[in-house]
């Protein structure tokens, strides 16, 4: 939902999505170009594994100008993989994140180009974290 939100920003780009395959996503995403991510991911490093070898194949394939990412933890190796492949990365930090990164944002913090945090004082607690308002 994060992501729709920011949709005038996307809207007129060619773009793929990296995501997971449920009932809400697939509606969602109807008619969208998709790549299905492996799932749980939460502390799962076989499937952090997974989809990093994933972010590999599609990130070389696909080449795009940026990987952007709200916040779920599948981002986490596509900002890695895009990062390497200088690509530019840009990470926009869940609205429930009110005291400080999730752990999906503390392991993309030092990789990131761009980190977007939607409260003013979680921004004042990093110094490459940036605040432009909330997304939702």
């Amino acid at each position: 939902m994060q992501m729709r939100s920011l949709e005038g920003l996307w809207r007129e780009h060619e773009r793929f999505w990296v995501t997971f395959p449920q009932k809400d996503t697939k509606a969602l995403l109807k008619g969208e170009r998709l790549y299905w991510a492996y799932f749980p991911t939460n502390r799962n490093l076989k499937n952090f594994i997974r989809n990093l070898f994933l972010a590999v194949k599609i990130l070389a394939r696909e080449r795009p100008d940026a990987v952007v990412s709200t916040g779920a933890a599948v981002g986490v190796p596509f900002i890695y993989v895009g990062r390497v492949l200088g690509i530019t990365t840009v990470y926009v930090e869940s609205l429930t994140r009110v005291r400080g990164l999730s752990l999906s944002g503390e392991l993309v913090y030092p990789f990131v180009d761009h980190l977007l945090v939607q409260w003013p004082e979680v921004a004042g607690m990093y110094s490459r974290a940036r605040y432009r308002g909330r997304v939702v």
